[in-house]
């Protein structure tokens, strides 16, 4: 008896905790330099095969894709896309583009995406 009315005691501070714990890891990066570096390093491996180099939806695999990678250099389109549109399009995937949330952690989603940003500036 005694000890589940430890366990009950504890078990509200376990949660909070894990709950705390699991928040602060799911927070979304500040765009720093430091952080642009690893968004352009997660870039070239996960996505310049199909949106290229420059970020015109130009890579060597955009040829049998349809549609074709988003072209990033559209100012115009960019600016019309919030930073969450992006990171969900980036998480979920759509169509062609396949879903990243099980392979990069959601730092490097985002990290990727302020990189991304930068083609169309």
């Amino acid at each position: 008896m005694q000890a589940q009315t430890s366990l009950k005691r504890a078990l509200p501070v376990l949660l909070t905790s894990v709950l705390l714990a699991l928040t602060a890891s799911a927070q979304k990066v500040e765009p720093t330099e430091e952080n642009v570096a690893k968004g352009e390093a997660i870039y070239k491996k996960n996505c310049e095969m199909c949106h290229g180099a420059m970020g015109l939806g130009d890579g060597p695999a955009s040829k049998r894709l349809n549609p074709k990678p988003a072209n990033f250099q559209d100012k115009e389109k960019m600016a019309a896309l919030t930073d969450e549109h992006l990171f969900k399009h980036i998480t979920k995937g759509d169509g062609p583009m396949p879903a990243f949330e099980r392979k990069l952690k959601e730092n490097e989603r985002w990290m990727v995406l302020y990189y991304v940003r930068k083609f169309a500036k």
